[in-house]
């Protein structure tokens, strides 16, 4: 098979090296990809969000299977084009992804499916939104009903920090016009987790559960960014686990969607906490986490391959989903000022030429050579450092020995990846 991946992130790059490794592979394709992940995947400089691009593209390389990264693409509804073109592509249509493209939308069908979630309201009003704080007198979480890269929530702890939020969101559009309309959510409390299956529109298969961290600084302190870190499994996690969390909360979704005319076939990632009050659903997106996938990725045993291939056809394989034994942990290091706006230019030290480590596997997520041939930092989330071990120490122990010695001016890290606390 051809596979014609579509985004440019360490996401991207952990899909193209696990889809490499098939067997029924013989080429791929990465648009626009990054010059990091050249090792295993030929890039074309048509960016993910030029749909009619991607569209041509797709046209001239005639791929046999076309998986959807990032989710402004399935948003705008890049799926859906390509599949009228004949295309089996492993994503949901834009119908299905407004699980992901509107905060207000996702909430709206999580209560007509009883699916347990925090309470909410929505609001198109700078002003209402903060007279219902003020009568409230209370904290709320600030989602930004649209897309917003990660950044779109604030978890203030004051309700006059909800109103500065609000204002943030709202009026100053710190996230662009996906603030125009906000949602407004009960706060809850508890470890957070990256549920992800795959569902064919019928049947559900749960991805072993993974836990991101949000906060740019250790103890989950400093603002939200798209995420620092991960490790897979979540520890003290069952089977048991995985079939409470769909019968409680995936399949009532599903079946939601499919009654509103938008079955949802593909990748579904749900953003759980676990409170003292049992299970809550904080939000859904419509593909593969990013950094979850890269732990995923060197998690899994089984060929990726088949199971893409049976969400776009429709049919997932019959047999179970294997996992190696032991523990994956990815360290993201960042650019200076992320996840403001980033530094850009940095060169990065203690790579290889073609941008590997012996020690521990490296996903690009935002870099480019620059005109000498080095790689130099070019995004927020500049390098996914992961590795897999026998135990989280010392996967832990590996990643964090690379973090001190690949180097770049400004670059951000978290030292309490995996440890116990505020995610």
């Amino acid at each position: 098979m051809k596979v014609l991946v579509i985004g440019a992130g360490g996401r991207e790059h952990a899909l193209c090296w696990k889809i490499r490794q098939s067997p029924l592979v013989r080429e791929i394709v990465a648009a626009p990809g990054n010059d990091g992940m050249r090792g295993v995947a030929r890039c074309e400089a048509v960016s993910a969000e030029d749909i009619a691009g991607l569209v041509q593209l797709a046209e001239r390389e005639r791929p046999d299977l076309v998986m959807v990264g990032p989710e402004a693409p399935l948003c705008a509804g890049l799926a859906d084009r390509l599949r009228e073109r004949g295309f089996l592509v492993a994503g949901p249509s834009a119908a299905a992804a407004r699980l992901e493209g509107s905060k207000a939308f996702s909430k709206e069908v999580m209560a007509a499916a009883r699916a347990p979630t925090a309470a909410f309201n929505v609001f198109d009003s700078a002003e209402d939104a903060m007279a219902f704080v003020r009568r409230a007198n209370r904290p709320f979480v600030v989602k930004a009903d649209g897309l917003a890269a990660g950044k779109g929530v604030i978890v203030p702890a004051t309700a006059e920090e909800t109103i500065a939020g609000i204002r943030q969101v709202m009026i100053d559009r710190v996230v662009g016009d996906a603030g125009a309309r906000v949602v407004l959510e009960e706060k809850l409390s508890g470890p957070e987790l990256s549920f992800l299956v795959f569902t064919d529109g019928e049947r559900v298969v749960p991805l072993a559960p993974s836990r991101d961290h949000k906060r740019l600084r250790d103890g989950g302190q400093g603002p939200n960014t798209g995420g620092m870190g991960t490790v897979c499994p979540t520890p003290n996690h069952s089977s048991g686990h995985d079939r409470e969390w769909i019968d409680l909360m995936i399949r009532p979704v599903l079946r939601e969607m499919k009654a509103r005319g938008a079955p949802y076939q593909g990748v579904l990632y749900a953003g759980l906490m676990l409170t003292r009050q049992g299970p809550m659903l904080l939000e859904f997106n419509c593909r593969f986490g990013d950094p979850e996938t890269q732990v995923l990725m060197l998690q899994l045993e089984s060929d990726l391959v088949p199971w893409l291939a049976g969400m776009a056809r429709g049919e997932l394989p019959a047999e179970p989903l294997k996992w190696r034994e032991g523990v994956s942990v990815c360290v993201v290091l960042a650019a200076e000022n992320y996840p403001g706006t980033p530094v850009r230019g940095a060169v990065i030290e203690g790579l290889r030429e073609d941008g590997s480590r012996e020690d521990v596997v490296v996903f690009h997520a935002g870099t480019r050579r620059d005109e000498q041939g080095r790689f130099v930092t070019h995004g927020g989330r500049v390098l996914n450092l992961c590795a897999h071990a026998e135990t989280m120490d010392e996967a832990l122990s590996r990643v964090y020995r690379a973090a001190a010695e690949v180097r770049f001016p400004g670059a951000q890290f978290r030292t309490d990846i995996g440890r116990p606390g505020d995610e």
